[in-house]
């Protein structure tokens, strides 16, 4: 992103509208698997999940990598996907 870009107004805005979108989204799939969102940005949501390490082995084997927090075993943080393909990837991985 050049530094145009970001002294664009109508840019800026469809950018953060599309990642509210996106961490809307991603909560929603998260929430499907059987977590519980606790917030976070539109870059990184926090979820709450029964077992973070499991999850997390789990999304691994997919190549997702998220963080799960040496004290908590219950909580994982993830970024929103980039592109359709990283958002399939994570459905297949939570299904």
């Amino acid at each position: 992103i050049g530094t145009a870009a970001l002294r664009d107004a109508d840019w800026a805005e469809a950018t953060r509208a599309r990642l509210a979108r996106d961490a809307a989204r991603l909560d929603g799939l998260m929430e499907r698997a059987g977590t519980r969102p606790l917030g976070g940005t539109t870059l990184f949501r926090l979820f709450d999940t029964p077992d973070a390490r499991a999850l997390q082995d789990r999304l691994a084997a997919a190549r997702i990598w998220i963080r799960a927090f040496p004290y908590s075993e219950r909580w994982l943080r993830l970024g929103l996907p980039g592109r359709e393909a990283d958002w399939r990837r994570l459905e297949v991985a939570l299904a």
